[in-house]
């Protein structure tokens, strides 16, 4: 146990920190953007989006749009709200990303899609559309099958290389 301990110590105080999958980064995110929300963290809510991060949705008038910093100021800090979220699936490949959530109010939903980029290490997310919908309506996917019940896991998708190539440098083509 003293050698663990040691260890553990040793690898602390030389800086050697293990690092988190794509897959545990996604997630951390995504949890950042409903938690952060739901518990009235400010910080860690908007640390979740890139500063310049598009929101849309369909209002009354049609479409609707707000800043990161305008819906931060939607949220009371350290005040926690009434609403249950979960993250309904995401999938990512290389340095993009996407993802479905949901917040469940008492008489209604929002379902948020969401895409994500890697930007220094970190995932963030660069756009947000999302609708409000009825508490008993679920997202369906492309397959036409509604989403993860309650209480089950999350569906996610991760695109992986089937065999180990030789990488070619990626060339932005500005597309």
């Amino acid at each position: 146990m003293k050698k663990i301990k040691l260890l553990i110590a040793m690898l602390f105080v030389s800086g050697i920190t293990f690092a988190q999958s794509d897959e545990e980064l996604i997630q951390k995110t995504l949890n950042d953007f409903l938690e952060g929300g739901t518990n009235g963290e400010v910080a860690r809510f908007k640390g979740a989006f890139l500063n310049d991060a598009i929101q849309k949705s369909m209002g009354k008038s049609g479409v609707t749009g707000m800043t990161v910093e305008a819906l931060t100021s939607k949220i009371k800090p350290n005040q926690k709200m009434d609403r249950e979220t979960r993250i309904v699936s995401w999938s990512y490949a290389g340095t993009a990303a996407t993802a479905i959530t949901e917040t469940e109010y008492e008489t209604s939903k929002i379902i948020d899609m969401l895409n994500l980029l890697k930007v220094n290490n970190e995932w963030k997310i660069i756009s947000r559309v999302y609708s409000r919908i009825e508490k008993d309506e679920e997202v369906t996917s492309s397959d036409g099958t509604p989403s993860v019940a309650k209480g089950k896991t999350a569906a996610k998708t991760v695109v992986k290389p089937t065999a180990a190539k030789p990488k070619k440098p990626v060339v932005d083509d500005g597309w």
